[in-house]
């Protein structure tokens, strides 16, 4: 981590004090104060352009977590991130962050000059423990850093007090989309965090975690390479514009393989509105796309066929467990009991390929059978109540007029 960037030099402190938790009286005069001076600042820094001047983005930012700085050097500290892109040598002293960020107080945040904060970040630091981002992280939209929490007693709560939690991320760490880190973390270097994930635990360095609360998928290293030439490169705007890449209305269903296997029709519904899914459901509960996916199931287990293009995560990283169909006795196949759901869509009308009209109607005959017994079964209880109900009729009917012919008898 380099000394001349506004993160504090790991190598000044071999051995650093280190406290799980601080508290503090968030709500007194001096700690408010504190919080509306960096609100300010963030304030003035969200309505600087992406496109300012490089000198008044450092010290727009340098507001926020240097406050008390020697404001006569501010003048050499712009080096944008274009420039190291052009010339590595270049070491940018403050990050480069995309408005809006919010941060509670600052003025122990120490962020890496060379990291990459995207939009809508929110860091809840405290004055009484660091959070400390290292050089060359990626950090995703929407991300929160929570590094302040409260009593979890009722009577140690209503006093007002909240507890301040340091939080560590390391050199080079990747950080996806919506991802909340909690207090009294240390991630290591390296690390990938996929999309979405709760962060509670410490993660080891070079690994891949995800998940509410994440959890370790693997390790970088067993992930394979990328593959020279597998993916189209453009060097240009123009070369950019002029590629083709949209995703199809269509679905490539795949039935191949799926001889034998009944089916049910569903749609899932997205943001982007209404979306045909395609899968198998098996009788453990793992949902396994036609194309050849697996989603997790619930035991928290991985698999061991993950698939390529995981090394190549986007910031909504795509770790989903991969399993093909290869006949063995994971996959699907003419005997098993699974049930395939098919939807397809194309211009707005649903379709069938002439399978799979076939395997729904299959599915179909095989739910026939479960219905009939359900209905000789519903048919059967409703005989059984009948039958009880005129048993106790007649008992409590044998009761009343039994006594009435033993004393008319012998009154005669």
């Amino acid at each position: 981590m380099s000394s001349e960037s506004t993160i504090a030099s790991m190598g000044d402190e071999p051995d650093p004090v280190h406290y799980r938790e601080v508290i503090f009286p968030a709500g007194n005069s001096d700690f408010r104060a504190a919080r509306n001076r960096c609100a300010q600042a963030c304030r003035e820094f969200n309505r600087t352009p992406d496109d300012a001047d490089p000198e008044e983005r450092s010290r727009k930012w340098l507001d926020i977590v240097r406050p008390d700085r020697d404001r006569t050097g501010d003048g050499g500290l712009a080096v944008t991130h274009d420039q190291t892109f052009a010339n590595p040598a270049l070491k940018a002293k403050t990050p480069f962050v995309k408005p809006p960020i919010n941060i509670d107080y600052g003025v122990r945040l120490h962020v890496g000059g060379s990291t990459f904060i995207n939009r809508n970040c929110m860091i809840m630091d405290t004055p009484v423990a660091d959070i400390v981002i290292g050089e060359g992280c990626n950090i995703g939209p929407n991300c929160c850093i929570i590094g302040v929490t409260h009593p979890v007693r009722l009577d140690e709560r209503l006093q007002r007090n909240s507890i301040g939690q340091p939080v560590t991320i390391g050199d080079d760490v990747w950080i996806g989309s919506n991802v909340t880190i909690l207090g009294n973390v240390t991630i290591g270097s390296g690390a990938v965090i996929s999309a979405c994930s709760l962060v509670t635990r410490d993660v080891p360095p070079m690994s891949l975690v995800r998940g509410s609360p994440a959890r370790v998928v693997k390790m970088l290293r067993d992930i394979p390479p990328y593959v020279p030439g597998a993916a189209p490169v453009t060097e240009s705007m123009t070369e950019a514009l002029g590629l083709r890449n949209r995703r199809p209305f269509g679905l490539d269903l795949g039935l191949d393989g799926l001889e034998g296997v009944g089916g049910r029709c569903g749609r899932e519904m997205g943001r982007g509105g209404e979306r045909g899914t395609c899968f198998a459901e098996r009788e453990t509960g793992d949902l396994i796309t036609l194309d050849g996916e697996e989603e997790p199931s619930d035991d928290g287990e991985t698999n061991d066929a993950d698939h390529e293009n995981e090394a190549r995560l986007g910031l909504g990283l795509d770790i989903g467990r991969r399993r093909t169909f290869s006949g063995g006795s994971s996959s699907l196949s003419s005997g098993s009991t699974s049930r395939g759901l098919l939807a397809h869509r194309r211009g707005g009308e649903r379709e069938m390929p002439g399978e799979a009209h076939s395997l729904l109607h299959e599915g179909r005959r095989h739910r026939r059978p479960n219905r009939s017994i359900r209905r000789l079964e519903v048919e059967v209880i409703a005989v059984m109540t009948v039958a009880i109900a005129l048993l106790m009729v007649f008992f409590f009917a044998g009761v009343y007029l039994g006594p009435r012919r033993i004393s008319f008898h012998g009154s005669g």
